[in-house]
Formats: C-alpha cells, structure tokens, sequence
C-alpha cells in the first residue's frame, strides 16, 4: 500500500523532530570559525556519481552502478559553522557512462561544501528547469525519489564520491553539527556510526572517496543499500531513512525500517547461493540491523 503525500509529510515531522543520542560534545577548538573560512580561488573538484533508479535496478550486488549522462550535480558551499548553504552554488552534469562530473575554475568563501545529484538526468522526457527543487513522488515511475549528496571538506579532498552510503551520512553530519560539533569531530563519529550500521564496524569508511570501488567487500554493501532504498521508494521517501539515520547514527532503532530492510536481505540471501561475499556481508547487515 502506497504512503499518502499527508502521510508521509506526519513521517518526516516526526522524525525530524526526534531526539537524537548524540552523546558528550567533544570540540576541536582549533577548528574555530575564522579558521573555517579559508577562501578557496580557481580551483577544480571532479567526482563519480553513482544512482540506482527504477528503471536500472539490478540484482546483482557485483556491478558498478553509475549515474546516467545527464544528470545534474550541483556544488553548495555551505557555512564553516552551521553546515546551512550560504547561496553560492554551482551545476555541472554527469557525462558519458561513468558518472563522472567536475566543477571547474570555481572560487568559494570556505573549504566545506554539499555535492548533490537529482534523481533524474535530461532527456526528451525531462528537462532541468533551473531549481534544485524535485517532487517526492514521481507519479510517472510510482515511487519516491531522493538527492543523493556528500559534504566535503575542499581542504582534505577535490576528488569525491556521491553513493547511497555518503546520501545517509550527510544527515548525520548536519545533525551532529547542529548539535554543536565540529566538522571534523562529527566526520570522525559519523563514520564509524555508518560502517557499524551496515555491519562493516572497524572497517574505514572511503565511500567518499573515488577509490571506493577497488574493494569488492565495500561495492557490495553499497550496492546493497542502494537496492534497499530503491525497493523502500516504492512504499516511502528514501529520506526517512536518511533522517532516521542523521537523528540516531543507526538504522537497528526505527523498527519500520529495520523489519523491511531485514525482510528484503533475507531474500536476496536466496538469490545469491554461490556468492560467498555477498552471503557474508547480507548476514553482517542483518546482524547490525538487529543491534539495538
């Protein structure tokens, strides 16, 4: 059963309005505003996009997905201290089969900015109107849509990766940093929180990083979630699980979500019988989910 526009909109208040756990503030003091707001002149940032729609949906935990020619990117810089967008944005587009897209000869005030992607790319049936604003639900396609997105800091990395693991991330970071935490310390804390949510814990998490992808064991788990939120778009926006996971830095607490993504992995278990990798990380996502 399909979620009402009225419905989903009660979803989302609540869940933004939920108290996170965010546990004692730990700042780094040497991080202060003035030194946030190092201009940046003429330089170039250059990424991959990846984004799983309805129409490119695969079972295959294996492949590189990326996100089609055409899809638009846009570049917010966002304020050192709050993480809001400041106003100075910039688009580009994904070209060619890769997903590939750049941002070149661009100047901001400070280092942090949102890399997002639209949920669709141009063609004869849709064209860019100029906004950043995208419906919810795509009437078209029956279902709902997301911006994936990463917020990065220029001073560390120009090169970046747009997933669906950096999508659910950039809710804790603005969550955390509203809360009072530095950039830096809540980088740190979200992403150990993420890698524990899908049950890689310990492990680095390099989503944001075009490098991703050398490890087979990282691509599945992405791929994973990617096909996860696809198949939780057909009955509710994918930003409910992204605000569950920006308010609590887990999934295992919401049990909507938590029951549906654990029902779904349970399945793909069964389609994956020669798969020793994929069966090993569905069973350690599943595992995380059940940690409460």
């Amino acid at each position: 059963m399909k979620v009402s526009k009225i419905a989903y909109a009660m979803l989302v208040a609540v869940t933004l309005t939920a108290c996170s756990d965010v546990g004692d503030l730990v700042t780094d003091p040497a991080l202060s505003e003035q030194d946030n707001r190092v201009a940046l002149d003429n330089i170039t940032v250059e990424g991959h996009a990846s984004h799983l729609s309805a129409s490119t949906a695969t079972n295959s935990t294996m492949l590189r997905r990326v996100a089609d020619a055409g899809t638009m990117v846009r570049m917010a810089e966002l304020d050192s201290v709050t993480l809001d967008t400041t106003g100075v944005v910039f688009y580009s587009r994904c070209d060619g089969s890769t997903g590939e897209f750049a941002f070149d000869h661009v100047s901001l005030r400070g280092p942090y900015v949102k890399i997002e992607l639209a949920p669709y790319a141009e063609s004869e049936s849709w064209q860019w109107n100029g906004s950043w604003s995208f419906d919810l639900y795509d009437h078209e396609r029956d279902r709902f849509v997301a911006t994936y997105s990463v917020i990065v800091d220029l001073r560390k990395s120009r090169t970046v990766d747009i997933n669906a693991m950096t999508f659910l991330e950039t809710f804790r970071l603005h969550r955390l940093v509203r809360s009072g935490r530095s950039l830096a310390d809540a980088k740190e804390r979200a992403d150990k929180e993420i890698m524990s949510a899908v049950g890689l814990s310990g492990e680095t998490f390099d989503f944001d990083k075009r490098e991703y992808v050398r490890n087979q064991d990282h691509q599945i788990v992405n791929n994973l979630l990617e096909n996860l939120i696809i198949e939780w778009s057909s009955y509710a926006s994918p930003l409910q699980v992204a605000n569950a996971f920006g308010n609590k830095g887990t999934l295992s607490t919401e049990n909507p979500i938590r029951e549906f993504f654990v029902d779904e992995l349970n399945v793909w278990k069964e389609q994956y019988p020669d798969s020793d990798s994929a069966i090993d990380y569905i069973n350690r996502f599943i595992d995380a989910l059940q940690v409460k």
